[in-house]
Order: structure tokens, then sequence, then C-alpha cells
């Protein structure tokens, strides 16, 4: 009884104080709720980013390492050595130039060419042309110094002769135990940067002088991360890595705030702009690179005042329901105090009871009907985040696959480049240069099978103009050969005219038979003798390309919707569904018309519609 007196005792103590306290409790709740927003809207943009890191750090190594094996497979050639033995022996230099050329091309680098010991250029695959590096002399450059010390060497910078930047590897070659040239192979990082897209936040690439010398936002290219010593920059004017370029801005990083290893928190400065990002930081091991990602912090500050917004709805919703309670209490105890004293007081008290109870009844009512109508909603989001993971699923997919046939390209190169050097000794017998003929048209029809699959893989860039379709059809069947031959169906070509042009994109043209040529592949896979049947036919300034198949056909019920998404009956196969839906997209992009029908031989038909580009009346 004592304690319960004291707690109203001290009720009636804090009861002035309460507005303040509920301030302050309040702000402590916004306070920790914006704090638990931040830092969970930070760590996305930090998984987020470590996720970029890693996808570009990996095309980043493979587009390197392609090349590796290149310079030790060439610095093999008996051709090579016997040049750089004898420089002036007849009709050398002709030949390894012409190899060097011909190695150039089918390995799809920049340049390849031969130094002698003291650096002067013997061959060059540009041997024709003006900026030829033939007697031309590059002993100053580091990678011809690490090969001259009997190893590997690695190089990025600005080529002293064609002024464009490149990466150098250069391997020695051995007259015994003594280095008595370098060969060295220049490739073209230019590609890999143009497939880093702009969206997402600035990628930067440093080599391990601190100099962005690959980005995808080109106004950070040639920065500093830090301001350059005088040595290095000696050093760079010494070995001319950036060709004429001798300074180099600081890149404008300012109030770093460190958060963990390899991750901070700064202010940018652009062009008198500045923003807050997270810098991010990974180590490219083996080159003595590493990447930066620059993340905008804009969205974490979106989060906070979102979830603030939210926290302050929730608050004026609560007082809204105490004050609407603490009323209703109020009126109670006034009715019921008054039904003491009157007895028809209380009749009417219980008549407003009775009025508020259904007012309450008929809340509840909507609020069951609102929390249905939000489990409704929460279903949907459901189904839509399942979506987007299945979308980054299948992007993820295609970083895989272009990854796939970027490492397949090394080892094709090399196997070219090596039965093409076998072919050439003169001591093999004739059957054995047969069977390396073989060896190489196989290597070549692979390597030209992983370039549609990386062409097909990559990013299209919607641009329309003409298309030689014939080519369009023949990557497609290129591309699906592999199903058909499983399938043993019968693949009826009929292309009267090979020159025909049409307007189009022609990665999507590509997609667009790609999805028929599916279609007509599930259509026939219960027919006891398959057959796909593909007709060219012009008719003025128009052509049709008409893709049947002798399967089961489409029931009439589904012709009407068959081009609408998700419209497949039950049972219905997977080509009756948004794959049409993009085929005639495309097909209506591209200024055609796709229709299908049913045969009345059986079977169905698709029939695509487009423009001839070189046609005159």
């Amino acid at each position: 009884m004592i304690a319960a007196s004291r707690i109203v005792s001290v009720l009636r103590l804090l009861r002035p104080l309460r507005w303040p306290i509920a301030a302050v409790a309040i702000l402590t709740v916004l306070l920790t709720l914006a704090d638990w927003s931040s830092t969970a809207e930070t760590a996305r943009l930090r998984e987020q980013g470590q996720n970029r890191l890693n996808v570009y750090a990996s095309s980043l190594r493979n587009a390197i390492e392609r090349y590796d094996a290149l310079p030790v497979v060439l610095s093999t050639h008996p051709d090579i050595m016997a040049l750089l033995r004898k420089p002036d022996g007849p009709g050398l230099r002709d030949r390894i130039n012409r190899y060097l050329a011909l190695s150039n091309n089918d390995t799809r680098s920049t340049v390849l060419y031969l130094l002698d010991a003291e650096g002067v250029t013997l061959a060059a695959s540009n041997w024709e042309t003006p900026q030829s590096y033939v007697g031309k002399n590059y002993a100053f450059r580091p990678y011809f110094l690490q090969a001259k010390e009997g190893r590997a060497g690695h190089f990025y910078g600005v080529g002293f002769t064609t002024h464009q930047p490149g990466y150098f590897l250069s391997y020695p070659v051995r007259d015994a135990n003594k280095v008595i040239g370098v060969v060295v192979a220049k490739i073209n990082l230019d590609m890999v940067e143009r497939e880093w897209p702009r969206g997402g936040g600035p990628i930067l690439v440093a080599d391990s002088n601190g100099i962005v010398f690959l980005s995808n936002a080109p106004e950070l290219k040639w920065r500093a991360l830090a301001p350059l010593p005088a040595e290095m920059l000696r050093y760079i004017a010494d070995t001319h890595q950036y060709g004429e370029r001798r300074e180099f801005a600081v890149l404008g990083l300012s109030d770093r705030e460190p958060l963990d290893v390899g991750v901070e928190r700064a202010e940018l400065d652009l062009g008198g702009t500045s923003r807050s990002v997270l810098v991010q930081r990974m180590a490219l091991g083996g080159v003595g690179w590493h990447l930066v990602a620059l993340n905008d912090l804009a969205p974490v500050r979106q989060a906070v005042r979102h979830t603030l917004i939210g926290a302050l709805f929730a608050l004026l919703a609560l007082a809204s329901l105490l004050l609407y309670w603490r009323q209703y209490r109020r009126r109670m105890l006034d009715r019921l105090q008054a039904s003491t004293e009157l007895r028809h007081t209380q009749t009417v008290l219980e008549r407003e009871v009775a009025l508020r109870g259904g007012e309450l009844a008929e809340t509840q009512l909507r609020l069951q009907r609102e929390t249905a109508e939000r489990q409704k909603l929460e279903a949907r989001l459901r189904i839509a985040h399942d979506k987007l993971l299945h979308a980054g699923k299948l992007a993820v997919l295609g970083q895989m696959t272009t990854a796939l046939v970027r490492e397949l390209g090394q080892p094709l190169a090399a196997v070219r480049v090596l039965t093409h050097a076998l072919r050439g000794a003169p001591e093999l017998a004739e059957g054995t240069r047969t069977h390396l003929d073989g060896i190489g048209v196989q290597a070549k029809r692979i390597a030209a099978l992983t370039t549609r699959l990386g062409a097909y893989a990559r990013r299209s860039d919607d641009r329309v103009g003409p298309v030689l379709l014939h080519g369009v059809i023949d990557n497609a069947v290129l591309l699906l050969e592999t199903q058909i031959r499983h399938q043993q169906v019968r693949l009826d070509l009929d292309q009267p005219d090979a020159r025909v042009r049409v307007s189009g994109n022609p990665a999507q043209l590509e997609q667009l038979l790609v999805n028929l040529l599916r279609n007509a592949l599930d259509a026939v896979r219960t027919s006891p003798q398959p057959v796909i049947r593909v007709s060219v036919q012009r008719s003025g300034p128009r052509v049709q390309i008409s893709i049947g198949d002798n399967g089961p056909g489409i029931a009439e019920p589904a012709l009407a919707t068959l081009f609408d998404p998700f419209s497949a009956p039950d049972g219905g196969s997977e080509r009756l569904g948004l794959g049409l839906v993009t085929a005639k997209a495309i097909a209506g992009d591209c200024g055609g018309r796709l229709s299908a029908m049913n045969q009345t031989e059986g079977g169905a038909m698709f029939v695509l519609e487009l423009s001839v580009v070189d046609w005159t009346p």
C-alpha cells in the first residue's frame, strides 16, 4: 500500500514533465530508426559495389589471361630463333613478318613484334603499315627490361609509336641459357572498358602508380588517386609510359571517413559539384592494379528520409488512437457516474454504447478488409521479388556465358597458332599435314561458334540498319545446331537469293529467329520424323521468312491470344509463352510483322515479313 502511494506521488510530480519526456522519447526513436535505415542501406550499397567489383575484376582478368600464353607460344617458333641468330638470313624476316601478321589476325591482338637483344624491332605484324614498328628501338620500355632478365614482362602504357594505350606482354627467347630476343604482344583493353555500363556509379582501374587508365566514366580517366612524388614523375617521363602526358590531376576525394578495410565514405568534387560517395577498393593480383568503385550515397539519404516519414505517420496514427481512447474512456466514466443519479440517463448511455459498439464493429470489419488487401499486396510483392531474383540470376548467367566464351578463346587461339607452326615444319609427312589441317578447321569452327555465343550474350545497341538476311539465318541455325542434331531433326533451308538485305537490328533479328526455331524444335519433339522448313520468299519491297514444322499444330482457341503475355494454355509448351511476345515486339521494332497459322498438311507455321533495303521498282 505504501509502495503504491509512493508511485502515485512520483507520477503526480512527473505529470508537468510528461510532454518533454514524450518529445525526448519520440526524438530518440526517430534517431534510432534513422541510424538503422542508414546502416542497412549503406550495407546494401556495399554488397552491390562488391558484386560489381567482382564482376569487373573477372572480366578484366579474362581479357588479360586470354593472351598470357601468346608470347610464350610464339617464342618457340623455329623461324624466330633462326632470325635472331641470323638477322640477315634470306627470306626469314619477310616470313616472320607474315607469320606474326597471320597470328595477330587469328588471336585478335593489336600488334605482335620481335625485338633483338638490343631492343631493336626485327619483325612486326604491322610491318606493312605507316606505323610499322620494324627498326624502332624499345630498349627503354620496362617490358623489354623484364624479359631481358629472363622472365615474363607485363606493362600498361601509351604506345611510343602509335600513341595508343595498350597492355604489353613480353617473353624472352633463349639460346641455351642466353636471352637473344624478346617476343612482345600488345593488346587493347578498350573493348573491356566499352562493355562496362555507365549505370550504377563510376568504376576505376588504377595501375601501380595510382593513375586511372580505365573507367566507365571518361571524365575520371588519367587522374591520380593521390599526389604523385617527383621520383615517380621522373620514372613516367623516362619510360614514356603515358606518352607525352606529364601532369595528372588528383581525383577530388575529401572528408574521407574509413568504414572498413578498403571501404570509406568521402566527398567527390567534379566540375565544381560535390556529392557523397562510398569508395570501395579491390586489388587485382598479379599485375599490381586495383579497382575502385564510387557509389553515390543519395539512396542512403533517401532511405533515411522515407523511414522518418513512415515513422512520423505511425506516431501520428498512434497519437490519434490514444486521443480517441482517452476521450472514449472519459465519456464512459461520465456516463457511469450519471447513471447513479438518473435512470433515464442510464438508458441513453446504453444506447450510446450500443451505437459506439456498432462503429467499432464497422471499424473492425474495415480493418479486416484492409488487412486482406495488405496481404494480397504482400503476396504480389513477393512474386515481384522472386521475378527480380530470377532476372538477376539470368543476368549473372549471361555474364558467366560471356566469361566462358572468352576463356575458350585463349586455348583455341593457342591450338590454331601451334597447328599453323607445326604445319610449316618441313620434316612432317603429308598425312600428318592433312590431320593438322583438319585440326585447324575444327578449331576455327569452334571459334566461330563461341564468337556467335558471345555476340548473342552481349546486349544489343538497338540500332536499325541494313542486315544480310542470309547471315542472320545461318547464325541462328548455328546457335541451335547441337539441339537440332540431338533431336535428329531434318532442317530444310530454302534461300534462293543470298544477297537480300533487310531493315533491322542484327542481334534482335537473330534473337527473334532463335525463339521461332526453338518453338519449332519444341513442337516436333514427339514427331516420329521431325522436319522443320525455313523458306525465304521475296515479293517486291518485302520479304517473307516462313518457319514451319510437322508438329501437332496450335489449338484454334489459342491462336487468338497467341502473342499475349502468359497466354499459354494448361499443358501447353513453352513456345506459347513470353518468347512469342518478345519476338513480335522485335518484329515491330524492325518495321516488320509476325503472324502464325496452322498448315493444311499439319503442323504450325510462323511468317515473319520484313522490308528489303536494296529494292528498286
